[in-house]
């Protein structure tokens, strides 16, 4: 248990009833006041889980019905929750728009659905804390929370896919030794294989699962309080668990490929965004030149060995051509590529979500552009970008709330991180005790904000944005607590 403010007052079931009441309630009038009406619930990934759905709605499985040509760019979780309501509520045409009611329908149970993830934060911020002050603001910083808000309402995968996530951390931090006193030897088993099927489930939906269950192994050998041999067992359950869960569409893709992936995106995502950034700098040449070229490469390289594989029988992934095109110039200026990984991961990180108003706003919701600027979104954000003043208000409230959760991940971070380090005599026990529970959370924030590296937005940070409340709470409720001992004190003398 880190030190910090806590409450004995219990949760009543009245109180969570009001948590979720109040979230649905804020979501079911943002989608049905602004969201739907003009259509915004289509982003830019939207029409790949409407095609998929669609393949599955006719029978397709995951594979078009015109060419026939297996569909490995997405996974299925998703277009099979979507298929669901096409199947129900049918769809005129083939196009996006002709799917309208099935679409809206699947985002109503969405809502309901992600109305529940102030409760599970408001369980998992108590399991790692045992503070009910740090868990209960988590939760209502999540009822309100922009990012929140809006994911429930677009036709994506984070108001799903977070569910299962943040199923899986919980789980996860409650195999740690130390968690619960109470817990027996063996309850990490049920623990761990429940966090393995939760974080499976999310692969299902968000491929980068499969990434997460990799450094949550690591986290376990590192930081864990078990002995080595403990250590081992909790790691190989995790992962041997986690990879059967999905080895149903790692087969799948072996036996239309020969090849052992989950999903090829990463090469697609490379060849799009980051070669031709690096290809644009390195040559001189305009960005959208750099792309057309490296995209028309991809494209012959995949028609120029699509006979041989079909002659023995599977299918080269088009991704695949797309990763043999950009690996090169990656290897050739790892320096170059590297900073412009971490300009994205950057990105990600202190991107506002207000920057998914403004393309609404702007109408420019349904693409991705090949670079953005994190200035130029701010700008658009704060004063650039026109808009009506209340959802100007709803973007200086995200700023204001911004700095104060950043200035407590510094100031947290050089608190009980780097003092504890470089001053561990003088450090009070106190601030020792957080050290701990800060580098068990910190390394699964910053792991998954670094794999957000090919292109950074605000979203893709969502699975790990609670943590990011937790740590921040640990030092403002700290202050506030030594400032309070230092008034009684003086109150007393």
């Amino acid at each position: 248990m880190i030190a910090t403010l806590t409450s004995n007052r219990p949760i009543t079931k009245p109180y969570l009833f009001l948590l979720f009441i109040v979230t649905l309630a804020i979501r079911t009038l943002t989608f049905y006041g602004y969201i739907a009406p003009e259509k915004f619930y289509k982003q830019a990934d939207s029409i790949d889980y409407h095609n998929g759905a669609l393949c599955i709605k006719h029978g397709f499985g995951m594979h078009r019905p015109d060419t026939g040509a297996p569909i490995f760019w997405r996974t299925p979780g998703y277009p099979l929750y979507l298929s669901m309501f096409y199947i129900i509520f049918g769809s005129n045409q083939f196009s996006f728009d002709g799917a309208s009611t099935a679409q809206q329908a699947s985002i109503w149970l969405q809502i309901f659905l992600s109305s529940f993830v102030p409760i599970l934060l408001l369980l998992l911020a108590l399991t790692l804390t045992q503070s009910m002050w740090i868990a209960k603001i988590t939760a209502w910083i999540t009822v309100f929370h922009l990012g929140f808000v809006l994911a429930s309402t677009h036709l994506l995968t984070e108001a799903i896919s977070i569910i299962p996530f943040y199923l899986f951390l919980l789980y996860f931090y409650q195999s740690f030794s130390g968690i619960y006193e109470q817990d027996h030897e063996h309850r990490w088993i049920k623990n761990l294989t429940i966090a393995a099927i939760m974080l499976a489930i999310y692969a299902w939906f968000r491929p980068m699962g499969q990434f997460v269950a990799i450094l949550s192994a690591l986290i376990m050998l590192l930081f864990s309080q078990d002995n080595w041999k403990l250590k081992l067992k909790k790691s190989m359950l995790l992962l041997v668990t986690f990879f059967a869960c999905i080895s149903p569409w790692y087969i799948r893709n072996y036996q239309l490929t020969g090849n052992w992936f989950f999903c090829p995106m990463f090469g697609a995502y490379l060849n799009s965004f980051c070669a031709p950034r690096i290809k644009a700098e390195v040559d001189g040449i305009e960005l959208i030149d750099a792309w057309r070229q490296l995209g028309t490469k991809a494209e012959l390289t995949y028609r120029r060995r699509a006979p041989l594989h079909r002659k023995i029988g599977i299918t080269l992934p088009k991704e695949f051509a797309c990763g043999q095109i950009a690996w090169p110039i990656f290897l050739a200026h790892p320096w170059l590529a590297l900073y412009d990984w971490m300009r994205e991961v950057f990105k990600t990180t202190f991107d506002l979500y207000s920057s998914q108003l403004v393309a609404c706003v702007k109408r420019c919701c349904h693409y991705d552009p090949l670079i953005e600027y994190l200035s130029d979104k701010m700008q658009d954000c704060l004063y650039k970008t026109p808009m009506p003043w209340p959802m100007r208000v709803i973007v200086y409230l995200e700023l204001v709330f911004m700095l104060l959760l950043w200035t407590g991940l510094f100031g947290g971070a050089w608190l009980f991180m780097i003092m504890p380090l470089v001053c561990r005599l003088k450090v009070p026990d106190k601030v020792k005790q957080h050290f701990g529970f800060w580098l068990k959370i910190t390394p699964m924030v910053a792991g998954i904000l670094f794999m957000t590296g090919g292109f950074g937005y605000a979203r893709l940070r969502l699975p790990i944005e609670p943590l990011m409340f937790i740590l921040s709470l640990t030092f403002w409720l700290y202050i506030w607590h030594n400032k309070n001992r230092s008034f009684n004190n003086k109150e007393t003398t």
